[in-house]
């Protein structure tokens, strides 16, 4: 009987202590698969958040300001990426790199960064990136 009279007052304890918790960080599940959003929705994202989250919508937005084609808005906030990266964000940022050096048209740039990668540390959607990127450089060099 006394259970019975505590559950209401423990569900509106759970109930309030949810609310003021913050949504979950949705950023690295983006960053491990491919950008659908544009550019805004992942600039949005990175104006309300800090740390990690805010460093991994910043390369969401750079991917897809890159896919947009606006190349020069995305080697700007390329260039604003932190120092401070974890393994995940270096590998993508080295890919991004990559990809901003083709948009730039720079082949032989595009060529010596892609001198220094692995495709096996990248996971599958970053090796899909990185072959396309090899593809690119192919073309390039040889239009």
């Amino acid at each position: 009987m006394k259970a019975a009279r505590a559950l209401p007052v423990i569900l509106a304890a759970l109930i309030f202590a949810g609310c003021g918790t913050q949504a979950p960080d949705q950023s690295a599940a983006h960053m491990q698969g491919t950008a659908q959003a544009d550019s805004g929705f992942y600039l949005q994202q990175m104006q309300q958040s800090s740390d990690d989250s805010k460093t991994n919508w910043q390369l969401l937005a750079i991917r897809a300001l890159l896919k947009e084609g606006k190349s020069q808005q995305a080697s700007e906030l390329f260039n604003q990426l932190p120092q401070k990266l974890n393994d995940t964000q270096r590998r993508e940022q080295s890919l991004l790199a990559v990809e901003i050096k083709l948009a730039q048209k720079d082949i032989a740039g595009a060529q010596a960064l892609l001198d220094k990668l692995t495709p096996a540390d990248f996971d599958q959607n970053q090796q899909a990136r990185y072959w396309q990127a090899q593809i690119d450089v192919n073309q390039g060099r040889h239009r």
